[in-house]
This record gives C-alpha cells, structure tokens and sequence, in this order.
C-alpha cells in the first residue's frame, strides 16, 4: 500500500468552510481527513464499478429468496415488520436510493470481497462527493493532469429521485428529509437535499425526526407554527428500518400504514432492512454460487471449522460488537458496543490491504442507481470504526 499513497495534505479550514463541511476538521475530528489519498488504476476503478453492480443484483436476488420461501426470522426481520418489508418488496422494488457496500481487498494485496451493504446507513455522502474532489484539485497540477476520480454520487442520486417522481405520478413533489438530529446526519442530508432539489422536488423542509407528525388516517405532517399542519407526500429519513423497528414499534406500526395505504412514500423504501441485515449474507451464496466476491457466512459457528471468520451482529454499525478470529479460540481483536442482543453472524474472514505502519484500508462503493462512487477509510486495528480516517481516491495509471 505505501506506493499508493500521495501525500497532499489536509484540506484548509477555508476551504471546509467555504463547502459548510468544518466539521470534518473540528475538535476530535481534527485529523479525521488523512493527508494522503491513494492512488487506484483504472482497471481496479472498474472492477469496483463492476463488482457492486453485480452484487446488488445478488443482494436483491438473496432478498427476494428470503421472502418466497418466508425466511424471515432466519435473515433478522422482526415479527412486526413482515408485512411491511414484504408490501416493500412487491410494491417498491426499485425505488432504493442510496447505499453502501463495505469491501476488504481489492487494492493488490488481497482478492476483492464484499464485507456487508449498509443498505440504509450511508454515511460518508459529503467526503466522498465534495471532500474528495477538494483532495483532487489538492494536487500539484502535472498529477492533477493525469488523475481522475471514481465521483459520480450526485448524478446518480439526482437520477434515482427522478425516477422516484416518475413512478408516483399522482403525487405532489413535496419531501420532508428528517434524522435523529445528529451532526453528522445533517450533513449527509444536506447532500440528499441538494440532489432532491435538482430532480425536481419543489417543496423541501428538514427537521428532526421527533418533531415530525405520523398519521396512519392522514400520511406524513410538520406542524411548522402552532396549528398549522404542513403535508408531505414523500418523506427520506436518515434512520435505518431497523431501528425504527426494534426501538420505535408504535412507529413502525402507523409507517405500515402509511407506506401500505399509500398515503406518502417513504425512503429508502423498507425492503432495505432486509438488504442491510448481515442475516442475508449467509443467502448469497444461494442465488449466486462461486461468485469471487462473496464470502461464506452462517448463522451457526460450526460452518466456518476452521475459525477462521469475523462475529458480527445481524444488525450493527461501526464496528460494534465485532469479533475476530483467526484459527484461535481466543479474538485476535474484538470492539464492545450496543448491539450485543442481536443474533451473531459468523462470516469468513477476509484480508485488508494495509500499509508498512499496519494500517487496514477499508474501501466502499456507493450505489445510487448503480455503482458510483469510491472512497477508503483507513484503521489502525483490525476492525473499522468510528475511530478510522477518512481517505480519498485517484485514479492514476503507470503509462499517465
């Protein structure tokens, strides 16, 4: 990997600020941007391209075995939620706006592997679209010359609302974006509204998830002065289904009626908690067998004899509640966090690029009505988490 890397810097706080991102470089986030980039050929590029391309077929495909033979409880979807990822699947297909493949690999040292689809958490939106083409221009300018980016978030998003508007005809392009209030989400969401606007939307409010009013008689409101009740036919939220319903079942129960009754139309649609769920994973295989990206996974330990596989709950973020192991009874590495009560995932264990300091390079490919946009984040252990360093991309090649 350190023949990779192309130190340029930190983007300046200026320029952050200018882009209204200077909180990417703000207090605990000081050095969260990594001096370096890392350079990618355009064969690789492409096989990035190509590999998410064909594994979102693949991940549809496994949702779609899940639900003919009503595989429910086995891939993670709660009791309460059946009808509604069920009702999704049939009704909603196609309607996904964005997502995230997480890979190890793929860079030369490893052989290319999906590691999970945060189908419905997609952070990273403002690094990858707006920090990464900063670090491009950061370049001296012979470099830059020959240096591209795989950057194409924003068409694609732009894309996939277009064709939301196109498939519901009969409703008013009104949007209300809502998250859990977090920093971060806004930021990310600030990205959502840019391309919402620019598809077309007309009506665009943001607020909080608390704040806002579910009606299973009426559809989707904010109440923007006392007494005043503003509608809303189509709503994007920054808080993944299963969240929504393991800790908010009242509100799962009434967005089941909404999305059901069609009273608004809710994004990302709610078959994404099936594509996000590790319980999918060990059904891959299934519909695609001997694809080179995939990795074994089970539900039970006893498939993976070696021991040699990573522990993951079937629904977690950020590295919590991760296990490694590599042919010892004993973790090689191991992170605590708030996600312990799901049921455990054992999947093979795949190899990292890392660099001469042992550091792992974790890529991601954005998937936005096709594959995207790459970006890395970089650890210092072996398990990726919020502790890792945003790193960018170019695309260089050795005759440039």
């Amino acid at each position: 990997m350190d023949n990779r890397l192309l130190t340029i810097g930190r983007p300046s706080g200026r320029e952050l600020r200018q882009h209204g991102l200077s909180w990417y470089a703000q207090g605990d986030n000081h050095d969260y941007i990594a001096p370096e980039v890392v350079r990618v050929t355009t064969v690789e590029a492409n096989r990035f391209r190509e590999d998410a391309d064909q594994v979102y077929r693949i991940f549809t495909q496994a949702a779609r075995y899940v639900a003919e033979n009503r595989l429910w409880t086995a891939a993670g979807i709660p009791p309460a939620a059946v009808a509604l990822v069920e009702y999704s699947l049939r009704e909603e297909l196609g309607q996904h706006l964005i997502g995230r493949f997480d890979y190890a690999g793929g860079l030369g040292g490893h052989p290319l592997k999906v590691l999970e689809f945060n189908a419905d958490t997609f952070s990273l939106l403002p690094e990858s679209m707006h920090i990464q083409r900063m670090q491009l221009g950061m370049l001296p300018r012979r470099e830059r010359k020959r240096s591209g980016q795989f950057n194409l978030l924003m068409p694609g998003l732009i894309e996939g609302f277009q064709q939301l508007l196109e498939a519901h005809p009969h409703l008013t392009p009104s949007l209300l974006i809502t998250g859990l209030g977090h920093e971060e989400d806004w930021l990310n969401l600030e990205v959502i509204e840019a391309a919402a606007e620019r598809a077309g939307f007309e009506d665009i409010r943001m607020m909080a998830l608390d704040k806002v009013i579910f009606s299973p008689d009426d559809g989707i409101f904010i109440e923007p002065r006392e007494g005043e009740f503003h509608r809303f036919d189509f709503m994007f939220k920054m808080a993944p289904w299963e969240f929504i319903a393991y800790e908010e079942p009242a509100l799962l129960e009434i967005l089941t009626t909404i999305v059901c009754n069609k009273l608004a139309v809710v994004s990302n649609p709610a078959y994404c908690m099936l594509l996000q769920s590790k319980g999918l994973l060990p059904f891959l295989e299934m519909v695609a067998p001997g694809h080179p990206s995939l990795l074994k996974a089970s539900l039970k330990v006893d498939d993976l004899p070696v021991h040699r596989y990573a522990a993951k709950p079937m629904f977690g973020r950020t590295g919590d509640n991760v296990c490694i192991y590599d042919g010892r009874a004993q973790p090689i590495a191991r992170n605590d966090g708030d996600f312990g009560d799901f049921p455990t995932v054992y999947q093979e264990l795949a190899r990292f690029d890392q660099d001469g300091e042992g550091c792992v390079y974790q890529p991601s490919v954005f998937w936005a009505d096709g594959a995207r946009s790459l970006c890395l984040r970089r650890q210092d252990d072996l398990i990726v988490d919020d502790d890792a360093e945003f790193v960018g991309h170019v695309i260089q090649d050795d005759d440039g």
